[in-house]
């Protein structure tokens, strides 16, 4: 179950977790809370049950969620998965309640007490009262995640079946988003990032590094590869910086791995991620990464440039070191941890661990 049909992040873990399942002969469906919009999930609809709630918002949705699974009858459904707070909690209450009969699984996406505050935190708190209980596991994708999770409900978590599952890996998802960069970038070197254009992907520190890197290599471009509500603020500090002509944001792309493999560098510059499953894609086809340390478990990965969280600074001189550095020998290290993180392997850790 998903909140909306783009395909990024958390939303990415799902789409595999289905396509595995169903490459398994077990019977799927995809259940989308809001109306169709970005065709994410265009390609699969022939080999899914795939459901679009014809709602603008998830979250009007999720609202809608208990009285759908009551009269369409999903008591017949074995498990559930789902990795979006507000979603969790509906299930898991739905599961409280008798709607569903099936074994909640459900998948932190971020630190949501670090990451939120205000009302959006008090409305996160709620879900998590009113449905973790009802879930069979809860997994975590760092321990540091989980460390956080425990502080900020202790009550709550003490009686819920928390597992740390580290994020797999999907490498058919490299033939099926593999294909040509844009046709304007093709005679450009660049630095790429990617993600949902949020301020907590940190791209505006991204832009102003790069704005300094430009003194010394001024042959390269940057793309953010992305889409969300920061376009406008983060377009205004491209014009007011001047890079107008050097920094792209082409919107969301099915092929990505192409531009990880084409860049000069592959940057996550984020303030705070769950785990960022970008990383790992990057990894696959790049051996020229660089990181913030704004999730736990990067500082765990071999080979890759790391830096503090929200340093401008300290993130162009990775950049910079990246781009100057021979790093082909990298590529059997990442090829290596990231046969380790296999989706059969996060498949079975998690039938392992339901309970």
């Amino acid at each position: 179950m998903l909140p909306t049909d783009s395909v990024q992040g958390s939303e990415h873990i799902v789409k595999s977790m289905a396509l595995y399942v169903s490459q398994n002969e077990h019977p799927c469906r995809v259940i989308v809370l809001s109306k169709k919009t970005s065709m994410g999930w265009h390609d699969e609809e022939k080999r899914y049950d795939i459901v679009y709630l014809p709602f603008n918002s998830y979250f009007l949705g999720a609202l809608y969620l208990l009285p759908y699974l009551f009269f369409k009858n999903y008591k017949n459904v074995n498990y559930t998965f789902s990795s979006q707070t507000i979603i969790n909690g509906t299930l898991g209450l739905a599961k409280r309640l008798g709607v569903v009969k099936a074994k909640v699984i459900v998948r932190e996406s971020n630190s949501i007490f670090e990451l939120l505050h205000g009302y959006k935190l008090e409305i996160y708190s709620l879900f998590y009262t009113l449905g973790y209980k009802g879930s069979s596991l809860v997994i975590t994708q760092t321990d540091y995640m989980k460390e956080q999770l425990l502080k900020a409900l202790p009550t709550l978590t003490k009686n819920l079946n928390i597992k740390t599952i580290s994020n797999p890996f999907n490498f058919e998802d490299i033939n099926i988003r593999t294909g040509n960069i844009a046709k304007e970038f093709k005679t450009k070197n660049f630095i790429v990032a990617a993600g949902r254009l949020a301020p907590a992907k940190g791209f505006d520190i991204l832009i102003d590094a790069f704005k300094d890197i430009t003194t010394v290599r001024n042959d390269l471009d940057l793309i953010i590869l992305g889409e969300g509500a920061e376009r406008e603020n983060l377009n205004k500090k491209i014009d007011e910086l001047g890079l107008k002509e050097k920094v792209h944001m082409p919107g969301y792309v099915q092929n990505v791995y192409a531009y990880f493999k084409m860049a000069k560098v592959c940057v996550l510059s984020s303030r705070i991620e769950g785990f960022p499953n970008v990383l790992l894609q990057m990894m696959s086809q790049n051996t020229a990464i660089v990181a913030t340390l704004s999730a736990g478990g990067i500082e765990d990965i071999p080979n890759i440039q790391t830096c503090p969280t929200e340093d401008m600074e300290k993130l162009k001189n990775s950049i910079i070191n990246a781009l100057e550095s021979d790093t082909t020998a990298n590529k059997p290290i990442f090829d290596s941890f990231l046969k380790s993180r296999t989706q059969s392997s996060f498949y079975t850790q998690i039938m392992e661990s339901v309970h």
